[in-house]
């Protein structure tokens, strides 16, 4: 009789920790809620590429001395470390998880690299080896916005599609080739290159959209209550415009082919004879040329602008966010790829 009741606590003693066991898998496989207003990386990173994202203490970026692979540093480029060695870009944070599009099979070897294809993914900040595919969608411009991920799909037609951070809930928002990246209080701004141009809002809550501007606006970067952007029918000029009475600032008349808006500066290329890499407060004042020639991937963290040359991955430049222009290499990341490879 003794013998039986032993048998039966321990037999409820293992069920009970199995239970647990399944329990605890099952809350760290739960993705968690974000807090109303998360945003996975800036609108000017995103337009170029998203090969740089800071959040919480740790910058996340694109290695272009890893044929793009995923690594994590400190902003003053410390502590680096490889976390996938696949190809990636669109790079978004929130509280535990990243999202990036996936380009290619990466550097890596083995079976895991062999079927792994495009798309778009999410990968614990902690542990990213086990990556959970979102969609295998064809496209890029990636954008975390509160819990839910937003991407172009340019499989068979191009799309905005939204997927759910868990991976449930999908759906397509716009049969259109717009750039989803510029959000705020959970509202989408883009231009609609599908009719007039002009400037749009689209609701993410809701789902409808409206026109905030009847007026073009080339990669609309939405800060408060000011648009930052290209003037389409003005030379591609550099422009803001306030959002409620429509008032338009010129900032500069060159041609500019891709911009970029920090805490300071609107970093910008321009294009023609002379084509140059700058910088302009946002007011339009200190005007400073930071680099002679065509540059892209134009990236901000909080402690440096990171930029190559167009048609080029590296070497990767830099210049420190604040202050002068002193523009060196990015030599951490090649050091670090240099590391790994041995």
């Amino acid at each position: 009789m003794k013998k039986r009741v032993i048998i039966i606590i321990c037999v409820v003693f293992l069920i009970l920790i199995c239970a647990g066991i399944g329990i605890v898998n099952h809350q760290n496989k739960k993705v968690p809620k974000n807090p109303v207003g998360t945003v996975g990386n800036t609108a000017g990173n995103l337009y170029n590429n998203g090969l740089f994202c800071e959040n919480d203490g740790y910058v996340y970026f694109a290695n272009a001395y890893d044929n793009n692979a995923l690594y994590s540093m400190r902003p003053d480029e410390s502590e680096m470390k490889k976390l996938i060695s696949t190809e990636v870009s669109s790079i978004n944070a929130d509280g535990k998880y990243l999202y990036y599009y996936q380009g290619g099979s990466g550097s890596g070897t083995g079976l895991g690299y062999v079927i792994s294809t495009t798309g778009v993914y999410r990968a614990t900040k902690k542990n990213s080896q086990n990556p959970v595919c979102l969609d295998r969608a064809l496209g890029k411009y990636v954008l975390l916005a509160d819990n839910t991920v937003y991407y172009t799909d340019s499989d068979a037609k191009v799309s905005l599609k939204r997927v759910s951070t868990d991976g449930k809930d999908k759906k397509v928002l716009l049969e259109l080739d717009i750039l989803p990246v510029s959000v705020q209080n959970s509202t989408f701004y883009y231009m609609n290159n599908a009719d007039n141009l002009h400037l749009m809002a689209l609701d993410l809550n809701t789902g409808s959209s409206r026109q905030v501007l009847a007026y073009d606006v080339y990669m609309p970067i939405i800060e408060g209550n000011t648009i930052y952007g290209i003037d389409v029918h003005d030379n591609y000029s550099l422009i803001s415009m306030n959002v409620t009475d429509g008032t338009r600032t010129l900032l500069d008349s060159d041609r500019t082919d891709m911009i970029n808006v920090t805490d300071n500066y609107i970093y910008y290329q321009t294009s023609g004879e002379t084509p140059q890499l700058k910088r302009i407060r946002r007011d339009g004042s200190d005007m400073e040329v930071v680099a002679d020639g065509v540059y892209s991937n134009i990236n901000a963290t909080s402690q440096y602008v990171y930029f190559t040359k167009f048609g080029s991955d590296i070497p990767v430049y830099r210049t420190p966010a604040y202050g002068a222009v002193n523009v060196t290499n990015f030599d951490a990341a090649s050091q670090a790829a240099i590391r790994e490879t041995k």
